[in-house]
C-alpha cells in the first residue's frame, strides 16, 4: 500500500490515507489541501499532481506558504445538538478578533423548519423588503425559489401580515411550461389566494419586436455558436416581462425568487468579469425597485424545507435546453458550493461588505433599451449602441428582432 505524508509549513507531519490507483490531486482534496498550497513529492523526486500512486510509493507533501491550513481542515468548533435526529446542520464560521471558530446547530425537521421561517420573516422586516400597504409583483416559475417564496408568505403571515401580490408566470418555451413546474405554480398561487397572471408568448414577440415566435428564435439561439446567451435572454425576458406586468397595475416592487447561493454566484462573476451589478437585498433599476426576500436562504435549505412543510410542491421536472446555463455558470456556482464548506455562513460576510461597496460607489447611472423600454445598466467592454439592451442588441444583430428607433 502507498503511504502519504502532508509536513507543514511548522514542520510538523500528518498521515494521510492513500490507496493504489489515487492520484496525488485525489489525496490533497480528500484531507483539504489546496494543490497551490504544496509541493509533493514520491521517493524524493518532484511530481505534479496528476501523478496515480502505485503500491510501493511514499508520498511527501509539504507546505510551500506558512499559514495554518488548520483553519480549514480542522476548524475550531461548536456544535448545539438536536434532541432527535437531526436532518440539517447549520454552521456559520465567527471571526472574534481573528480568532475563528465554527457554531454549528443541529435541526430535527421542527427545527429547521422554524429556522429558515425565522431568517425569512427578519429578511424582509429587518430590510423593509416588502410592506402590507405596498403592492409588489412576483416572478412565479413554478421552481422551488419561487413557490418556496409564497409558501412562505402563507406560513408566517402572524410575523410579517399578508402583502398584496401578484403572481406572473412567463410562458412560451416548453421548459417553462414543463407539467410539473407549470403545475406547481398555479397550484401554490391557488392556494394562496395570490392573483396569478399568464404572460404569453405573442406579449413577448411584441415586446422585443421579434419577426418569429420566441420559441423558433431561442431554437437557433440554443443550436447555434451564441448558445451562452440562452441564460442571459431568458432571464431578461422574464424580468421585462414581469416589469411590464407590474406597470399595468401600477406597482413599483418587483419580487425576485433569488436565493444565497445565486446572490454569491453572481458576486463571484461579477468578480471575474468586472460587470456592474446592483446592491442586496433590493436594488433600484429605473423606476422599480427589485427586492430578495430568499437572500438569506441557500438553494439547499429552499428544498429541504419544502420537503418538509409541502412535499407535493417538491415534485419538479429536470433543467431543459432553454434553463440549462454555459459552463461559466456552471463554475460560479460551483466555486461558489466550495466556498460555503470553506468558509461556512460566507454570505453573511460577503453580502454586508458588498452592500457597503455599493454605498460608496453610488448610485450608477442607467439607460433605457428604445426596443423593449427595459432600465439597464450599461456594462464595460459590453459596445452596445445607445439606448439599446444587450439582449435586443444580440437579436438586431443576428436580424431576430427590428431595432425600434
Amino acid at each position: 500500500m502507498p503511504t502519504a505524508v502532508f509536513f507543514s509549513k511548522d514542520g510538523k507531519a500528518d498521515s494521510l490515507p492513500a490507496t493504489v490507483g489515487m492520484t496525488i490531486m485525489q489525496v490533497l482534496r480528500g484531507n483539504g489541501i489546496p494543490a497551490n498550497a504544496v509541493l509533493c513529492s514520491v521517493g524524493g523526486r518532484i511530481v505534479a499532481e496528476k501523478a496515480t500512486l502505485g503500491p510501493d510509493d511514499h508520498l511527501e507533501i509539504r507546505q510551500v506558504r506558512h499559514y495554518d491550513l488548520d483553519v480549514t481542515r480542522r476548524p475550531a468548533t461548536r456544535v448545539l445538538p438536536s434532541a432527535n435526529p437531526p436532518v440539517y446542520s447549520k454552521a456559520v464560521l465567527f471571526d472574534d478578533s481573528g480568532s475563528l471558530e465554527v457554531q454549528s446547530e443541529d435541526m430535527d425537521e421542527s427545527q429547521f423548519a422554524g429556522y429558515v421561517e425565522q431568517i425569512f420573516a427578519s429578511s424582509i422586516v429587518d430590510h423593509d423588503l416588502l410592506a402590507i400597504g405596498r403592492q409588489a409583483v412576483v416572478g412565479l416559475s413554478g421552481g422551488r425559489d419561487s413557490v418556496a417564496f409564497l409558501k412562505l408568505l402563507e406560513r408566517c403571515r402572524d410575523r410579517i401580515g399578508t402583502f398584496p401580490l401578484t403572481a406572473v408566470t412567463v410562458t412560451g418555451l416548453p421548459d417553462w411550461e414543463e407539467p410539473a413546474t407549470f403545475g406547481a405554480a398555479k397550484a401554490v398561487a391557488e392556494s394562496l389566494g395570490v392573483d396569478h397572471v399568464l404572460v404569453g408568448e405573442e406579449a413577448i414577440r411584441e415586446t422585443f419586436a421579434l419577426r418569429r415566435s420566441f420559441h423558433e428564435v431561442m431554437q437557433d439561439v440554443v443550436g447555434g455558436d451564441s448558445r451562452q446567451m440562452v441564460m442571459v435572454i431568458t432571464h431578461h425576458v422574464m424580468r421585462r416581462m414581469i416589469e411590464i406586468e407590474g406597470a399595468r397595475r401600477g406597482v413599483g416592487t418587483v419580487v425576485l425568487g433569488l436565493n444565497a447561493d445565486d446572490l454569491m454566484a453572481s458576486i463571484v462573476t461579477w468578480l471575474t468579469s468586472g460587470f456592474v451589478m446592483g446592491s442586496i437585498p433590493k436594488r433600484t433599476i429605473g423606476d422599480l425597485e427589485y427586492v430578495f426576500p430568499l437572500f438569506r436562504v441557500t438553494k439547499k435549505e429552499l428544498t429541504l424545507y419544502l420537503e418538509i412543510v409541502a412535499p407535493e410542491l417538491n415534485r419538479q421536472g429536470t433543467p431543459g435546453r432553454f434553463t440549462t446555463g454555459p459552463q461559466e455558470r456552471s463554475m460560479a456556482y460551483a466555486l461558489t458550493d466550495h466556498l460555503y464548506d470553506l468558509w461556512p455562513g460566507i454570505d453573511y460576510y460577503v453580502f454586508e461588505a458588498y452592500r457597503q461597496f455599493a454605498e460608496r460607489m453610488g448610485k450608477a447611472e442607467h439607460d433605457v433599451c428604445r426596443t423593449c423600454g427595459a432600465s439597464y445598466l450599461p456594462q464595460p467592454g459590453v459596445h452596445n449602441p445607445k439606448a439599446l439592451c444587450d439582449v435586443c442588441h444580440f437579436f438586431a444583430m443576428r436580424e431576430y428582432a427590428v431595432v425600434r428607433v
